[in-house]
């Protein structure tokens, strides 16, 4: 059973990213990739400053072009390259 999504936006350079969100998949060439500095997985909770993070991953994560990262991810921060992101909320 597929969900309806409620919005899609993309990332770019060094920005940081709030919300529900339940996939990201990195843009670019074949042979190009995305780098994230920091994830943290988890529902994303309202009002925010209420959301714990059941896992965190942070340095330089590289995601090859075409690569999906599924979540819930409630925060992420782009190092370099692009992404889409998938919101729920």
């Amino acid at each position: 059973m597929s969900r309806a999504l409620k919005s899609i936006a993309t990332a770019s350079l060094l920005n940081s990213y709030t919300g529900s969100i339940t996939k990201l998949v990195a843009l670019g060439a074949d042979d190009s990739e995305a780098s994230i500095q920091r994830i943290e997985f988890g529902a994303m909770t309202y009002p925010e400053s209420h959301f714990t993070a059941s896992s965190i991953i942070s340095g330089s994560i590289q995601i090859p072009a075409g690569s999906t990262i599924d979540g819930p991810i409630g925060r992420f921060k782009n190092l370099a390259g692009s992404f889409l992101i998938y919101f729920d909320a």
